[in-house]
């Protein structure tokens, strides 16, 4: 099934943390989350290349609000953001054109939810990671998301910080 991320931490967070302290919590070595990795941790080999990569991210969200946020966010983080959708089938567009290594995909947005869109990005380019932020926490919506070939899932109830070390994690494993 390949390996998965997921969070269960429940705070609730507002977007406008400080995009410093962002930064802080997914660059330092004192990360107050840690991700619960699938299949085991990722190697050390794995981890020195990720830090010398600058990888691509696309973000994928129906509300400009959340876009916004996580657009600061990652370009905060040092990755490139290569592009944004606001619906599941440009999502599944953009992969085909950008070329990502990781997209963050919201799982309910209109045209194409991002389970659907997730089974066509696994199809036309397996090698992305998929990243699932869903304010839907539950058994079920996991179990949909490993099946699928998500990557990673993190709540958007939870920090925002929580997303970023998901991210991190899975690009490290790659």
């Amino acid at each position: 099934m390949g390996e998965f991320l997921q969070i269960q931490q429940n705070d609730f967070s507002k977007l406008g943390l400080h995009l410093k302290s962002l930064a802080s919590l997914i660059t330092d070595g004192e990360r107050p989350y840690q991700p619960t990795v699938f299949n085991g941790p990722a190697s050390s080999d794995n981890s020195h290349a990720a830090a010398r990569k600058r990888f691509k991210i696309l973000i994928a969200d129906d509300h400009e609000a959340v876009r916004r946020g996580l657009r600061s966010a990652v370009v905060a983080a040092g990755w490139e953001l290569c592009g944004e959708a606001i619906h599941g089938k440009e999502a599944v567009e953009k992969v085909e054109q950008l070329k990502p290594d990781l997209i963050i995909l919201d799982l309910s947005m209109p045209v194409m939810n991002g389970l659907d869109a997730a089974r066509e990005i696994r199809k036309k380019a397996p090698s992305v990671k998929i990243v699932g932020f869903t304010m839907h926490e539950s058994a079920q919506v996991r179990e949909q998301t490993a099946m699928i070939g998500f990557h990673g899932l993190a709540a958007k109830s939870a920090p925002l910080g929580n997303l970023l070390a998901t991210v991190k994690s899975v690009l490290e494993t790659s």
